[in-house]
């Protein structure tokens, strides 16, 4: 009968042994370049998501602001006593729509409060919108969109001195009547433009389609600088009781 095998020395020796100094050098550049990839797959990540919500913002903005605009400018014109008028044969006083530089806007329409069918300032009835270069509250030069409404002291200007943007939020102009349509703090407007679409002199009534363009950035970022554009069809034509009615000027 035997006893127990016993292992050579040389054996059991080898099965304890670690690493070797090379095994270890490899791993570890192995593992580097893993990290690496990953660390460089993240902030890709990051980057793409960062530039994904300032573009999503800056269009926001921007659709925002040209919302406001073709919304207050398709009710350009509006008279509720347009029926009785064409009846008479007489022109509306809210039809003229004044174009200034293709940067600034001036148009009427009938509100609730005042006398139907008559242009009444203290209302409100005369309106503007305008592209203006400002100072904001941080000491950037920055383009911004106003918007002005008439009251009983005066009424809206093109060449009226701004809002002011020396503090935040914005203070309305009491005496040119403008006010911050847009938020200096967020956006520069670079350009607003107005481009407005009539038949020729002579014809008796006048369709317009008045173009709105907007681009901008948002402050701080020169990555993105979008152009939104819209045609805004105005409901209420302009009828000429005579051939030298001009439907273009300040109303």
């Amino acid at each position: 009968m035997t006893g127990p095998r016993v292992l050579p020395m040389s054996t059991s020796k080898h099965s304890s042994q670690g690493f070797s100094l090379v095994e270890l050098l490899v791993a570890l550049a192995a593992g580097l370049i893993v990290s690496s990839a990953v660390v460089a797959f993240m902030m890709s990540s990051f980057r793409s998501n960062a530039e994904y919500v300032q573009a999503t913002r800056l269009t926001q903005e921007l659709r925002n602001s040209l919302d406001l605009v073709t919304r207050d400018l398709r009710r350009a014109g509006y008279n509720e006593n347009a029926l009785v008028l064409i009846a008479s044969g007489n022109a509306s006083p809210f039809d003229k729509i004044f174009i200034s530089g293709g940067t600034c806007v001036l148009y009427t329409y009938d509100r609730a409060g005042g006398t139907p069918g008559v242009l009444d300032q203290a209302n409100g009835e005369i309106r503007g919108l305008r592209w203006k270069s400002v100072t904001n509250s941080a000491n950037q030069t920055v383009g911004v969109i106003e918007y002005a409404e008439s009251d009983a002291t005066g009424k809206p200007s093109c060449t009226g001195a701004a809002a002011t943007y020396t503090s935040f939020p914005p203070v309305c102009n009491a005496t040119s009547h403008w006010c911050a349509l847009s938020d200096p703090s967020i956006l520069d407007v670079t350009a607003l433009t107005f481009t407005d679409s009539h038949p020729p002199a002579g014809t008796q009534i006048t369709l317009r389609d008045i173009g709105v363009s907007i681009t901008g950035k948002l402050i701080n970022s020169t990555a993105y600088n979008r152009t939104m554009s819209s045609s805004v069809r105005v409901r209420s034509d302009c009828f000429k009781p005579t051939s030298t009615y001009d439907c273009t000027t300040s109303p």
